[in-house]
């Protein structure tokens, strides 16, 4: 059997769905990024700090348009991956590199169960990245609009449970936990 025909296989089997929880999780971070995005419109002045020091004072500083543009180009290129990838895997599987990635696309149900692992990682990483930009955004938008134009603390601290969350679904990614490990179910 050439790897051809296992692709052409595999795109005919039935979809496996996404987890539900990550289908949620993927939802709220879209909805919360969308939330600040439509605060900042209304809220952020013309001139909007974007660096600050680690105390907290802003150390440089952009227009509301360029910051706005800014965050959607990059929560844009956070997210397509997430939406690219996964369909590749079943176009050319050997362009994507995972742990044991030749016995996963080596029959066609391994081949179909491997792009919804991969869509679902790829699914939290975008949920992780998506919350990280938004909880940075808000932290910006509160330093824009207050008197002392500093970067509260609390966001700063916030931001550290989706980079968590980034670290870790890269480590399952890579093998970490046996994510990616051989299926005997799947032989």
């Amino acid at each position: 059997m050439t790897s051809n025909s296992v692709e052409d296989e595999a795109r005919r089997l039935p979809r496996e769905p996404t987890s539900s929880w990550i289908v949620g999780l993927v939802i709220s971070a879209a909805a919360l990024w969308l939330g600040v995005l439509i605060w900042q419109i209304g809220a952020l002045p013309q001139r909007v700090p974007t660096q600050f020091e680690f105390g907290g004072p802003p150390t440089s500083w952009t227009s509301k348009t360029s910051a706005l543009v800014t965050f959607i180009v990059t929560a844009t290129v956070l997210t397509l991956p997430a939406l690219l990838i996964s369909p590749l895997t079943l176009r050319a599987p050997g362009a994507i590199n995972a742990p044991n990635q030749r016995w996963w696309v080596a029959r066609p149900l391994r081949l179909r169960r491997f792009e919804r692992l991969l869509r679902e990682d790829l699914l939290l990483l975008a949920s992780a990245a998506l919350t990280f930009l938004a909880i940075a955004q808000a932290g910006i938008t509160v330093a824009a609009i207050s008197p002392e134009g500093e970067l509260p603390l609390a966001l700063m601290a916030a931001m550290l449970a989706p980079a968590v969350a980034l670290i870790v679904v890269i480590a399952r990614m890579c093998g970490a936990g046996g994510r990616y490990d051989e299926q005997p179910e799947l032989s």
